[in-house]
C-alpha cells in the first residue's frame, strides 16, 4: 500500500461527501445536525463544492495509486491558511436537522476559535475524515503533517478541534488542549443513549516557543 497526497478537485466532491457520512456514522452531533437523508447529503455536497472557491481553503486527499482503484479517495481534509478569517456566521441547516444542537455546537466552535486565537496567524485544520475501513493505516497522519509542516515553515501556530478519542493523536504531534466544550444530549433520540458530547480545542505552538 503506497499512499499519495494530492489536492482535491471538484470531481472528488461525490466521494468526499460519501466519506463524511461514513466516517461520522456514529458521531452524535453529526447524526443530529445532519440526519441521514437526501437533504443532508445535498447540503454537504454543496458546501464542499463551495470550498473550492475559497483561495484560503486547502482541500487535500489521500489515494493509493498502486491499488486496483487508484482514483478512490482514502481520506481528505480541509486546512485553512493563516490568511483566512474566522467566520462566526452560521449557515442554513438541512431539512430535518436539530437546529438547536447545530447552532449551539457549531456556533461554539466558531466563537471559541475566534476568541482562543485572538487574531493570531495560524493554520486551521477544519475537517479531516477517513473511510472507516482505511482508518489506522497512516492516511490521516499524512494530511495532518502537511499542515503542521506549513505552520512550521511559516512560523505560525496550528489549531483544531478534536474528540477525546482523537486528542492523544494530536498531542503526539504537539497540539495542546486549551479548552473543552461539553454539549448535553439529554432527551435526544438516536444518539445511542449518550448523555453528552465533548469537543476539545487544541493549539500547536510555534515550533520552539510556548
Amino acid at each position: 500500500m503506497t499512499f499519495s497526497l494530492r489536492p482535491a478537485t471538484v470531481e472528488d466532491v461525490d466521494q468526499m461527501t460519501e466519506i463524511y457520512f461514513s466516517a461520522f456514522q456514529h458521531d452524535a452531533i453529526s447524526l443530529l445536525a445532519f440526519p441521514r437523508n437526501s437533504a443532508s447529503r445535498e447540503w454537504w455536497h454543496t458546501m464542499t463544492l463551495s470550498d473550492f472557491k475559497d483561495p484560503n481553503a486547502k482541500l487535500l486527499c489521500i489515494v493509493d495509486p498502486s491499488s486496483p482503484t487508484p482514483s478512490k479517495i482514502i481520506s481528505w481534509c480541509k486546512w485553512n491558511s493563516p490568511d483566512a478569517t474566522v467566520d462566526t456566521s452560521l449557515p442554513n441547516w438541512p431539512e430535518g436537522s436539530d437546529f438547536e444542537i447545530a447552532n449551539h455546537f457549531f456556533g461554539n466552535l466558531t466563537t471559541r476559535h475566534e476568541r482562543i486565537m485572538k487574531g493570531r496567524k495560524h493554520w486551521y485544520l477544519e475537517f479531516l475524515a477517513t473511510r472507516p475501513e482505511e482508518q489506522g493505516k497512516g492516511a490521516a497522519g499524512m494530511l495532518l503533517r502537511w499542515g503542521i509542516q506549513k505552520a512550521d515553515e511559516e512560523g505560525t501556530e496550528a489549531y483544531l478541534e478534536a474528540s477525546p478519542d482523537g486528542k492523544p493523536i494530536y498531542e503526539h504531534y504537539g497540539f495542546e488542549e486549551v479548552e473543552k466544550l461539553v454539549v448535553s444530549l439529554e432527551g435526544k433520540e438516536g444518539v445511542n443513549e449518550e448523555k453528552e458530547f465533548i469537543e476539545c480545542f487544541m493549539v500547536r505552538p510555534v515550533t520552539g516557543r510556548k
